[in-house]
């Protein structure tokens, strides 16, 4: 963690001393944004229903009065997870709910804005990396709703969750202009994962819930593939340099 704020310090620093072609003015965008997130994840092969989310970030950006691309650094809060339901109709087991994993998200890429002629809505996309540190998940609270035997079979073990993710994040959007130093935006992003969010080992030996007989639990991998709608603020700070 202590590498990736480094990182993103960096971006910071690049941002802030970015300038105009004239060498004039100097500053940096930044703001807020937020929105809903739709969660999926892959277990072994196999997707999960999506779960409704949500999420939030402040950022910092460079200028770019030339559309010739910015850099742009994020930091940000992120649910991951994806929704289940178990059901047995003949013993009334019948549960829907969601694994959520709340992650702290750290993303640094490069942005570029089309210039289309017109300065009211300009169309932009982007791409970065990521990396995210798992501050809190709901798996020890799913398994405790069960026996043990039930829960080991339909959901993650608090145990093997990696605290620690990666992966890469992309998309685009509109900004608007709102004032000289005001700009609206919307923004929709992907974010797939590299690494794993959990990953478990087979052979792990549970009872199975529903005919109360031993069995083993097969090798389990989840990662993680977010879609985002953000609504964004984005406001310019400008520093005019005077020559002596």
């Amino acid at each position: 963690m202590k590498q990736l704020t480094t990182l993103v310090l960096l971006f910071i620093s690049v941002a802030l001393v970015s300038q105009d072609e004239n060498e004039k003015v100097t500053g940096y965008y930044f703001g807020p944004k937020a929105g809903l997130t739709l969660a999926a994840q892959n277990w072994d092969g196999f997707q999960r229903n999506p779960l409704l989310a949500y999420h939030g970030a402040v950022f910092i950006e460079s200028f770019d009065p030339y559309y010739r691309g910015s850099l742009y650094a994020q930091l940000g809060y992120q649910q991951r997870g994806s929704s289940i339901r178990v059901s047995n109709i003949t013993q009334g087991f019948n549960f829907q709910s969601g694994v959520v994993f709340n992650n702290l998200s750290a993303s640094i890429g490069a942005k570029k804005r089309i210039d289309t002629g017109s300065y009211q809505r300009v169309p932009y996309y982007f791409v970065g990396v990521r990396a995210e540190y798992n501050v809190s998940n709901n798996t020890q609270e799913i398994q405790e709703r069960f026996s043990g035997g039930a829960s080991s079979l339909f959901y993650p073990v608090p145990t093997f969750v990696n605290d620690f993710v990666y992966g890469l994040s992309f998309g685009g959007g509109f900004e608007f202009v709102g004032s000289e130093y005001v700009f609206p935006a919307i923004e929709f992003t992907i974010s797939p994962d590299i690494s794993l969010q959990y990953e478990s080992p087979g052979g792990i030996p549970i009872i199975n819930p529903f005919n109360g007989q031993s069995t083993e639990l097969q090798e389990r991998r989840i990662r993680n593939i977010t879609f985002e709608f953000s609504l964004v603020l984005k406001f310019k700070r400008e520093v005019i340099l005077v020559d002596y």
